[in-house]
């Protein structure tokens, strides 16, 4: 398959409600999309970077125009010297050493993959060596407007009514205690995660040890992205898992960490790891070091969530995902989603990754749209 162009298309999405996780308030999301034309068809691709992104993540202005023509430079070079790119191979022929460059080539592996497993009637689950048909899935509920408990807990009621496996809380200094007592309190089954972002800093280690009080199945990132022996220090005195999400910001991360004993739980986003098939041996890697994994997610679209669902039918990952169907967050869904219900995604076996483009939706919602030689 011959890649000949490519297209970048910037759209903006809003959202049904502001999120709100610890410093940061996201009210809509920026996305940046690309699409492949080969001469045996198209595909799509969606990037990890999103307006009001917290590093080590890219927001799309720090991508776009630059990395992305610097990211595609790369992969029209690989196809001058060798015209057949296959999507396994699309993130070495163009990745650099930035999370912002591993975030466009892993959105170019997306479209080339699309683009192959349309043009083989093949699906991505099926590539994937899925052994499930269906996955299950977690939600999300972040810091409510005026930290308002009784908003909380309506919330998380409502996530496990519509058949959430798990709900990942937000918190941050400040509101970690009371809001998790609250919704324990009233949850007392229910499986909960906790999700600092990086909020905490390592004196407080303390603190956060008294919240083994409330029985979650993780806490998530408490301590900056770059400490890895804050991490490793504060699970050896805790009973709750400790799970790193922004610390494990590429393959090497994911080692070092694991290497470093750091975490029981890993919050694996192909976005920022560069692409599914960096982070199928992420996964495998966590599975050898026994350390369960999940797919985190960027609030996705159709596109991007629909790749993630078939990466977590993967037996390496073992909790529940971020895998709710975006029209609950998103006003309009620029693609389909999959089939979802009771807390549970059932993967495609349509070619490509079961998610289809809803042309007048992405259209009402672009920014704009830019081609890269893109053949006549």
């Amino acid at each position: 398959m011959k890649i000949q162009g490519v297209e970048v298309t910037v759209a903006a999405l809003s959202l049904r409600a502001p999120i709100l996780s610890a410093g940061v308030s996201h009210f809509e999301k920026t996305t940046l999309f690309l699409r492949v034309l080969t001469d045996q068809g198209s595909g799509w691709g969606e990037c990890s970077a999103y307006s009001g992104a917290r590093p080590p993540d890219p927001t799309v202005e720090d991508v776009e125009p630059f990395v992305v023509d610097r990211v595609v430079t790369r992969l029209f070079e690989a196809c001058d010297r060798d015209e057949l790119i296959p999507a396994a191979s699309v993130v070495e022929a163009c990745i650099g050493t930035s999370v912002g460059e591993q975030s466009v080539a892993a959105a170019l592996e997306m479209a080339v993959l699309d683009a192959e497993l349309r043009s083989t009637s093949g699906s991505l689950a099926a590539l994937l060596g899925d052994e499930r048909r269906e996955v299950e899935s977690g939600a999300l509920v972040g810091i409510p407007p005026e930290r308002d408990l009784g908003a909380l807990v309506d919330l998380v009621g409502s996530a496990l009514d519509a058949g959430a496996r798990r709900v990942r809380l937000k918190i941050e200094p400040g509101w970690d205690h009371v809001p998790l007592n609250a919704v324990r309190e009233r949850f007392g089954d229910a499986v909960l995660q906790a999700d600092a972002n990086g909020s905490f800093e390592p004196g407080l280690a303390a603190d956060l040890r008294g919240l083994d009080a409330y029985h979650l199945r993780c806490l998530e990132q408490p301590f900056p992205a770059e400490d890895l022996r804050a991490h490793r220090a504060l699970a050896d005195t805790m009973s709750t898992p400790i799970a790193l999400d922004e610390s494990l910001w590429s393959l090497d991360r994911v080692r070092a960490a694991l290497e470093a004993g750091a975490c029981g739980v890993a919050c694996l986003k192909p976005g920022r790891l560069g692409g599914v098939f960096a982070a199928v041996a992420a996964a495998r890697a966590c599975a050898r070091a026994g350390v369960d994994c999940f797919v985190g997610g960027f609030f996705e679209t159709g596109l991007g969530r629909s790749v993630n669902a078939a990466l977590a039918g993967r037996a390496e990952f073992g909790l529940p995902g971020d895998l709710g169907d975006p029209d609950r967050y998103l006003v309009a869904n620029p693609f389909s989603y999959l089939e979802c219900g009771d807390g549970t995604v059932r993967l495609s076996d349509a070619p490509g990754f079961g998610a289809e483009l809803r042309p007048q939706v992405l259209a009402a919602q672009q920014v704009h749209v830019r081609r890269l030689r893109y053949p006549s």
